[in-house]
């Protein structure tokens, strides 16, 4: 079997690896971030309203350790390619209220932030007039009624962080993804994948998912198949990055066999979390 070659470990689409926090490319878009973020958070006060629920710190939250820095490099390297135009647009879908927008926006990006949530907007708007992004923009709109406020065609780049699994008919929404982006547009998705199936997107959601895809983009990077021991998966304690050890897994399969026996319901078990990415074009329908 011959296994691509990359010059990068982001140069494919794929579940996260446990490995990938180890790299050295990682580790430097992290850092990168990191200080971004903190800067970011500095001046919070400054904008942020007391009914903002969303985390606070997101580069911290379990998979964005990952995702953040995965999204990061492809917008980059879109940017940074040749041929593509001056005004390089780019969506945030599902925005929140973070400093990654202002992050791509230092590219030299005009960065839309599309959200549900009426409360991100005027934090956005203020953060941009405290918070450093030149040469780029950062503004917001509303999604409404699953409706993007952009027309055909209108932006280069969108990204989705974690969101799209939390949405039922995200069907809806890749369609619109397709209708706003340019020919050949990018499209940056990561997603929270439940290893139970119980909730958000199990084995039946992500296969629904994965067809949906496919109707309108191919992937740019490809995928590559992860160790199952070398998988990024979430769990409680004070080392949530930390593989499934064997140990674990025997140990938890014991417990529920033995529920079982007893009569008593099987219960499910962290971690229960693993995170997939791709970087995706627009095809033609």
């Amino acid at each position: 079997m011959n296994i691509p070659k990359t010059d990068h470990i982001f140069n494919r689409s794929g579940l996260a690896a446990f490995s990938d926090l180890n790299s050295i490319e990682q580790k430097d878009l992290f850092s990168k971030l990191e200080k971004e973020q903190d800067s970011f958070l500095e001046r919070q006060s400054e904008f942020l309203s007391r009914d903002y629920k969303w985390p606070l710190d997101p580069l911290h939250t379990w998979s964005r350790i990952w995702e953040y820095p995965y999204v990061y490099y492809h917008l980059k390297k879109a940017v940074e390619s040749p041929g593509l135009p001056h005004d390089f647009r780019v969506v945030d879908l599902g925005s929140a209220v973070t400093f990654f927008p202002f992050s791509i926006a230092k590219l030299g990006c005009r960065v839309h932030c599309l959200d549900i949530d009426s409360t991100c907007g005027p934090n956005l708007e203020r953060a941009a007039n405290v918070v450093s992004h030149s040469p780029g923009k950062v503004d917001f709109g509303m999604i409404s009624d699953g409706r993007f406020p952009l027309k055909d065609g209108e932006v280069d780049a969108v990204y989705c962080v974690s969101v799209l699994e939390h949405i039922p008919d995200f069907e809806n929404t890749i369609e619109e993804v397709y209708r706003i982006l340019k020919p050949n547009g990018l499209f940056v998705l990561t997603i929270d994948l439940d290893l139970c199936g119980y909730k958000e997107i199990g084995t039946s959601g992500y296969y629904r998912l994965r067809q949906a895809l496919s109707k309108y983009f191919y992937l740019k990077e490809p995928e590559f198949t992860m160790h199952p021991m070398d998988m990024l998966p979430f769990r409680s304690g004070p080392f949530p990055y930390i593989t499934y050890s064997t140990w674990q897994s025997w140990q938890f399969h014991m417990k529920q066999r033995i529920r079982h026996l007893l009569g008593k319901k099987s219960v499910s078990f962290l971690p229960n979390l693993a995170v997939w990415g791709a970087a995706m074009t627009k095809g033609a329908l």
